[in-house]
């Protein structure tokens, strides 16, 4: 009896493991069919050919500014979800208070992983923001701010420039704005990509991960008004080495998100970046009275097609004026009032200001346009015809593999009687 009773045990534990794993196997293969549905559904996009900004019309996104109405702002930070796994390991939500707080913030956005934190939801200044994306490899992700909801599809594995389009669009139905992130972060968006890519307006350019001038200057080079955003994409609120390295400052009236995405779309803003806070740590009370002194902005104007820009820190260490292609226009050091005269042949011009060798701002550019307000170029354009012959020969590979595999299965069963 006793050996009977063993062996019903073992039968029902082999019997639950058998079972398991049939389960296990069966998600796992439904996953898989999902990612292949997500990857096989996207469809065909032909790419115009991109047009340099030209025309006889500069547009500065700085003419209407306000020297006394900067503000600081910040939108990648992750907060603890799914248990710690999304490195978000000791951020509380009261913990990034407390610190971005102290540092005189005047908006933190919490982006977690796939999910719009609603902490601080009944403040006036509340913007709903999350990062999209599942990749661990190749992290072609964006910053989705004004968020409505989340849009759960991704590519998670590999992408090519027709998914990058798709997402980027697909995601625009669903935020006010649709931000690559990290963009040179394991390559997720190549420089090459920016050639084409179409649709958005902010790109994440300094990230402590790695900045993305090359992608914003191989963009602009194509004419695509994109316009800089820096942020510290916290993952642990609890180290000092990693917050405060980027900010972006905002020229708003107010908090109210309407007046924030307003500037953002103008480009009334600028990237902030503290220089080697990384390579040589300070403590969080260094770096909240060096954020507290920060300088800002007071003059980028145009003067019939001279540029001028000047900072409330008086004397900058170093201007740079960089035009198509990222080539260096016009440098100049220790002066008040830095100025370029835009040339005919300049089809965009960006500011880079190292202020006093502890801050760098990366202003946006001014651009060259056929009509007084700009016109901003879309490339992508769905090819129809491909896309209905692709998903043909997919429908059709796929039946013939069913088709195959159920013959298989008849023979197996024939063979078996």
């Amino acid at each position: 009896m006793l050996n009977i009773g063993f062996m019903n045990k073992t039968k029902n534990k082999i019997s639950f493991w058998f079972y398991l794993g049939r389960v296990m196997a069966s998600l796992g293969i439904a996953l898989l069919l999902v990612i292949l549905y997500v990857y096989l559904s996207v469809p065909t996009y032909s790419f115009k050919e991109p047009r340099p900004f030209s025309g006889e019309y500069l547009y500065n996104p700085y003419q209407d500014m306000k020297p006394d109405q900067w503000k600081k702002y910040h939108f990648h930070c992750h907060s603890r979800k799914f248990f710690g796994l999304t490195n978000g390991r000791k951020s509380t939500e009261e913990a990034i208070d407390s610190v971005y707080q102290a540092l005189g913030y005047d908006h933190y956005g919490i982006s977690d992983y796939m999910g719009i934190n609603a902490h601080g939801a009944e403040s006036e200044g509340y913007i709903p923001a999350y990062e999209h994306g599942y990749g661990l490899f190749r992290k072609t992700h964006q910053i989705c701010i004004g968020a409505e909801k989340v849009y759960w599809p991704d590519f998670p594995f590999m992408q090519n420039l027709n998914m990058k389009q798709h997402m980027i669009n697909k995601l625009g139905e669903h935020c006010r704005f649709v931000m690559p992130a990290h963009a040179s972060f394991t390559k997720g968006y190549k420089v090459s990509d920016m050639i084409f890519l179409s649709n958005y307006r902010l790109i994440e350019v300094v990230n402590p991960y790695g900045n993305a001038i090359e992608h914003w200057d191989k963009a602009l080079s194509n004419g695509h008004r994109v316009y800089a955003l820096g942020d510290d994409d916290t993952h642990d609120i609890t180290k000092a080495s990693e917050v405060c390295h980027n900010l972006t400052m905002i020229n708003t009236p107010d908090l109210g998100p309407e007046h924030v995405y307003e500037a953002l779309d103008k480009g009334l803003c600028y990237a902030v970046e503290f220089d080697n806070w990384f390579h040589h740590p300070m403590t969080l009370a260094e770096k909240v009275e060096q954020a507290h002194a920060l300088p800002h902005l007071t003059r980028a104007e145009l003067v019939g097609d001279t540029l001028f820009v000047e900072t409330s820190n008086g004397k900058m260490q170093e201007v740079k004026f960089v035009g198509q292609d990222g080539k260096v226009l016009k440098t100049e050091e220790n002066i008040t009032t830095a100025s370029y005269v835009i040339q005919p042949e300049d089809h965009y011009v960006r500011t880079e200001i190292n202020v006093n060798g502890l801050q760098h701002f990366y202003l946006n550019p001014v651009t060259r346009h056929a009509t007084p307000e700009p016109v901003d170029q879309r490339l992508d354009v769905v090819n129809k015809a491909q896309t209905y012959l692709y998903w043909f020969v997919y429908i059709v590979a796929f039946a013939a593999l069913a088709w195959y595999l159920f013959k298989m299965a008849k023979a197996k069963k024939e063979e078996s009687k």
